[in-house]
């Protein structure tokens, strides 16, 4: 297995934040009133760091298996 660069590691990182904030949001929107809405402000910010990183380490991914073909 080839090292992974500080971004992909930070991105790794991030995806495991997300999924532990996911999980904890889950239980804590189980928990209010049938009634209550629950607004996902926090989605607005999230998925576009998410994204950014997740492309940015695909790229990076993409570039160093070209350089170990040539």
């Amino acid at each position: 297995m080839k090292n992974l660069t500080k971004i992909q590691k930070v991105t790794l990182l991030f995806i495991i934040l997300y999924v532990v904030w996911e999980i904890a949001v889950q239980i804590w929107a189980r928990s209010l009133p049938s009634g209550d809405p629950v607004i996902r402000a926090d989605l607005i910010f999230i998925y576009p760091v998410l994204l950014i990183m997740i492309i940015i380490s695909i790229v990076q991914l993409i570039i160093s298996g070209k350089k170990k073909n040539v």
